[in-house]
């Protein structure tokens, strides 16, 4: 009976593309993305608090796993849709100091 060598082969990489310098994708614009993460960010906030007032009524089908669950994804929303803000603003902030 042979044992056959094992051999290791690295982790194959998603092929992702970057755009190219002067090519702007037309789908998506900062508006857009913006108003989606604030839309995602309600979503979530009401999913929250819906969880937590269902576990406070003793629903038995909801877990405190689940509240916790609901509420981390609700901060974190939050916080990427405050990240998105303020990344926009220093953005604007810059440009309007920019010397022409």
């Amino acid at each position: 009976m042979s044992i056959a060598p094992i051999t290791i082969q690295p982790p194959v990489a998603p092929s992702i593309e970057a755009p190219r310098v002067g090519e702007a994708k037309s789908d998506t614009d900062f508006g857009s993305a913006f108003e989606h993460a604030l839309h995602q960010a309600r979503e979530l906030e009401h999913s929250s608090t819906q969880a937590s007032e269902q576990f406070a009524n003793g629903d038995p089908s909801m877990g405190i796993h689940e509240v916790m669950i609901a509420a981390e994804k609700a901060s974190l929303a939050v916080r990427y849709t405050t990240t998105l803000k303020n990344k926009a603003l220093e953005a604007y902030r810059e440009l309007m100091n920019t010397q022409v």
